[in-house]
């Protein structure tokens, strides 16, 4: 027996559209917010000209020349390097133990390690300021061997192109502080991220591999790690943006000190701080250009269901 249905009736047409509607109204007015937010910094310096007696472009330009601005750049893309790199080493083999073995406390784990996501940022700086004043600290900073310090230090400053006045005996208040501040705040983000590679691939392809005679670590270089590559890169990336927008830890464990921790977020307060309005506008879009291209990366490379 063919069982007949109603055919919509024109009201139901019209509801539907109306519904459609009032859903794509509220996506147009939610996207309209966000463009007028972030436009609002280039028609701010458009109309700079009648206080400044410069137009907009030419205060841009001179923010991109300015040596401040150069040193605040080069300082956040390279701490945010140090702390990516230094994140992936720690998320990698983490997140694999987490995908793959189920333990006795991992909840606990698993719990502790996203703190981070959820706590607000500067909570970290702060922790990592009160650790080093503590007996712990104390040691950590007489463990610290001369020659890492001034191995740290000396890379810092090729890649700021300025020379860095540190005496080693404390990480507090230091350039160095600043990879180390972005690491404990951007890590977890990139282990939630290769982890849900590892949850995607799932464990058949390495038991596979492991029953053609691979050892558990041959298993791991030559099948896992290449297949949740692009996974791998994305968290990378993720981690890195994260870096990039960090601002309260920086601000907490490493200071506000220009030519010294002066990251791009840390130069913009400063600047401002000073009545330096407009370059720090002119830095707020240099940020914004430098985290679009790097959320394009990441969509690019996969990275859609690993974003926060």
């Amino acid at each position: 027996m063919v069982r007949a249905y109603p055919k919509p009736s024109a009201t139901g047409d019209v509801g539907n559209k109306l519904f459609t509607g009032l859903l794509g109204a509220i996506l147009v007015a939610f996207l309209a917010i966000i463009v007028m937010v972030l436009v609002s910094n280039v028609c701010y310096l458009a109309g700079a000209k009648a206080t400044q007696g410069r137009s907009g472009w030419e205060i841009f330009v001179a923010a991109l020349q300015d040596p401040e601005v150069h040193f605040a750049i080069r300082l956040s893309l390279t701490s945010a390097f140090l702390a990516t790199l230094l994140s992936m080493i720690v998320a990698v083999p983490s997140a694999y133990v987490l995908s793959r073995f189920r333990f006795r406390g991992r909840l606990l784990i698993d719990t502790i390690i996203d703190l981070p996501i959820v706590l607000p940022p500067p909570v970290m700086g702060m922790s990592l300021l009160m650790l080093f004043s503590t007996p712990m600290g104390t040691m950590l900073d007489h463990l610290t061997p001369t020659i890492f310090v001034n191995a740290f230090n000396a890379l810092l400053a090729l890649a700021v192109g300025h020379p860095i006045s540190d005496n080693g005996s404390t990480w507090v208040y230091t350039t160095r502080a600043v990879p180390v501040a972005l690491f404990f705040v951007a890590a977890p983000f990139g282990l939630r991220a290769v982890k849900a590679a590892f949850d995607t691939l799932g464990p058949r392809h390495e038991d596979v591999a492991r029953t053609l005679g691979c050892t558990r670590r041959q298993a791991f270089f030559k099948v896992v790690l290449p297949m949740a590559a692009s996974g791998l890169v994305a968290g990378a990336v993720m981690t890195w943006s994260r870096c990039i927008a960090e601002f309260g830890p920086v601000l907490f464990f490493a200071g506000a000190i220009r030519w010294k921790s002066e990251i791009m977020p840390i130069a913009m307060f400063l600047m401002y701080s000073s009545g330096e309005i407009e370059k720090a506008v002119a830095l707020v879009i240099i940020m914004l250009l430098i985290s679009a291209i790097t959320l394009l990366t990441f969509k690019r490379l996969g990275g859609k269901g690993y974003l926060w």
